[in-house]
């Protein structure tokens, strides 16, 4: 009679053969990695991920048949930040390691080597718990790692360690008060520190530190939307305020006037520029902090979520060599991430592409970017003059605020330059009428503007707790109506899983409307012609219009009714049903 445990190994299938059986690994493969293996002595897994054969997922999944250890399902599963507290943050992150779920005496633990005996005992005797392995992978618990972050919940207990002091007065002497924020376990320092930590982590594009009557409000932007995140008590508001105030280099003294300022935070091998503002209110000074990623990777012009006909229409505009290409829409709606698209794709030895901004959003290689500072009176206008003498290809001009800044980029247009800005204006018909109330010719716009793309921004359905439901919202059902189109009986939307934070929501999309000029459009410029007949013009050219474009990606599953009215629906569409 067998053993009980020569029989558990011999029915133990080994890791190679799972893989090969589920179609994930060739016999090639499994041998050149095994060669590999004797030759580093990794694990096969290891071997398999260096080699790139296969998956770190599909690795976790073989590798819990194998082992018969069962695999985290971090989509399905919300962690409780009282349980990750359990384990040193120093303990995860180097042993790779996450505590999940306590049941009585039992403490779940996701791990990327679950027959780690040393690692085992370590979290033993640190929790106090017998450990339960899980399987994941290094990703995923990084992953589920940053969403168990509790900002509010470590700012209690941070406070709690420092006491709350009621008794401290805001009119505390800016000598005193300058002294304390360069002290760097002050609770001040420690709680904005942590504040401008967490947007980065959460990927949040604005911090908003809101002052009110008895407290701070902290605010993040993600997504395009407003986050409530943590009240900072009223005696640590002043405290927070001045340390991100000394480290933009801005007068903490001046809480009267407005200032503007900027720093930078390298975290996670990622570098952040920030831009700070500072407003006074009558609850106190109100700080808002813009958030930019240099080393943020710039998608290519495939990924921006242009329809098939747009794209081609998009891809023509820029294999022109002269002319003027422009994208327009409200703020916030990713024009300047559309122009570095474009740049991204233009950048190539043989061109001389200069950018003039405000600010540099993004550092891009081989491109000369140029900062607008109006102190020295380098404005738009005056650096695009500078860049005329630069002998350039290509020249990006981050907005036409006003009739010099237009003058100049369409005759830098009109003189053999490839221009690329962005304009202000509600949708790409809107944009001609823009140019001339800025007091250019017709005739100097029909013959230099290429094309123009309007575009919004809509969030995406989180794929992971997508559900259908059927469209029942009669505002939504009109609007669709509206535009000669039969409303989709289904629609979808997120429930809300721990992935996307309970919103429902994970990352954004393009809606756009793509204005290619073509021969009858230019003569309509030409002579005068006004909005409703240059967009008919476009229509009848294969325009499709914002709203369409939003409708046709609420029928396809990629947003939901709510992102449509939120951002391409107005009173005009109501008025007109």
């Amino acid at each position: 009679m067998l053993k009980k445990g020569v029989l558990g190994v011999a029915q133990r299938k080994r890791l190679g053969d799972i893989l090969q059986e589920r179609g994930l690994l060739s016999k090639e493969q499994l041998r050149e990695a095994l060669e590999f293996q004797r030759t580093t002595g990794d694990k096969l897994g290891e071997a398999l991920i260096k080699l790139d054969f296969i998956s770190p997922e599909d690795i976790a999944d073989a590798l819990s048949e194998h082992l018969r250890i069962p695999r985290v399902d971090f989509k399905r599963r919300y962690i409780s930040s009282d349980v990750v507290k359990l384990v040193p943050e120093n303990v995860i992150r180097e042993q790779q390691v996450l505590p999940i779920e306590l049941e009585g005496n039992f403490l779940s633990v996701a791990m990327v080597d679950p027959l780690n005996i040393m690692v085992i005992d370590d979290l033993q005797r640190i929790t106090g718990y017998l450990i339960k392995p899980m399987i994941a992978t290094a990703d995923e618990i990084e992953s589920a790692y940053q969403r168990s972050l509790d900002i509010a919940g470590a700012a209690q207990q941070m406070l709690a360690q420092y006491g709350e002091d009621e008794g401290e007065s805001e009119a505390e002497t800016e000598k005193e008060k300058a002294e304390a924020q360069f002290i760097g376990n002050a609770p001040g320092v420690k709680l904005a520190n942590m504040i401008l930590e967490q947007a980065i982590k959460q990927k949040a594009s604005d911090v908003h530190l809101e002052p009110r009557e008895e407290d701070l409000r902290v605010r993040f932007r993600i997504d395009g939307i407003m986050r409530d995140i943590m009240v900072v008590p009223r005696h640590l508001r002043a405290d927070v305020n001045s340390r991100i105030k000394i480290m933009a280099n801005m007068d903490i003294t001046e809480r009267r006037r407005p200032q503007d300022g900027r720093m930078q935070i390298r975290l996670d091998q990622i570098t952040v520029d920030m831009r700070v503002s500072s407003l006074p209110t009558v609850h106190g000074e109100k700080i808002v902090v813009r958030l930019l990623q240099q080393t943020q990777d710039l998608m290519n012009i495939e990924e921006f979520g242009f329809g098939p006909e747009n794209l081609d229409k998009v891809q023509r505009m820029l294999r022109q060599s002269q002319g003027l290409i422009l994208v327009t829409g409200p703020t916030g709606s990713g024009k300047t991430t559309t122009l570095y698209g474009f740049l991204n794709q233009l950048n190539s030895p043989d061109k001389n592409i200069i950018t003039v901004e405000d600010p540099v959003e993004y550092r891009l290689a081989g491109i000369n970017q140029v900062q607008i500072n109006p102190k020295v009176d380098l404005t738009f206008a005056n650096g695009l003059r500078s860049v005329l003498r630069q002998d350039p290809d290509i020249i990006m001009v981050g907005e036409i605020r006003d009739g010099d800044t237009a003058d100049i980029a369409v005759r830098a247009a009109l003189t053999g330059h490839l221009v690329l800005s962005t304009l202000h204006t509600n949708s790409a018909v809107a944009s001609i009428t823009r140019l001339v109330n800025m007091g250019l010719e017709p005739y100097l716009i029909s013959s230099t503007v290429i094309g123009v793309i309007a575009q919004r921004l809509v969030r995406t359905i989180c794929p992971d707790c997508r559900e259908a439901v059927p469209l029942t919202d009669p505002v939504v059902i009109r609007f669709i109506k509206s535009l000669g189109i039969t409303p989709p009986e289904v629609v979808y939307r997120g429930k809300g899983c721990p992935l996307c934070g309970d919103t429902g929501y994970r990352g954004r999309t393009m809606v756009e409307e793509v204005l290619l000029f073509s021969k009858e459009l230019r003569l309509a410029v030409d002579r005068g012609a006004h909005d409703e007949e240059l967009k008919e013009i476009a229509l009848r050219g294969g325009m499709q219009t914002l709203q369409i474009a939003a409708v046709d990606k609420l029928a396809r599953g990629i947003t939901t009714s709510d992102e449509v009215l939120r951002t391409v629906y107005s009173v005009e569409d109501e008025e007109e049903v």
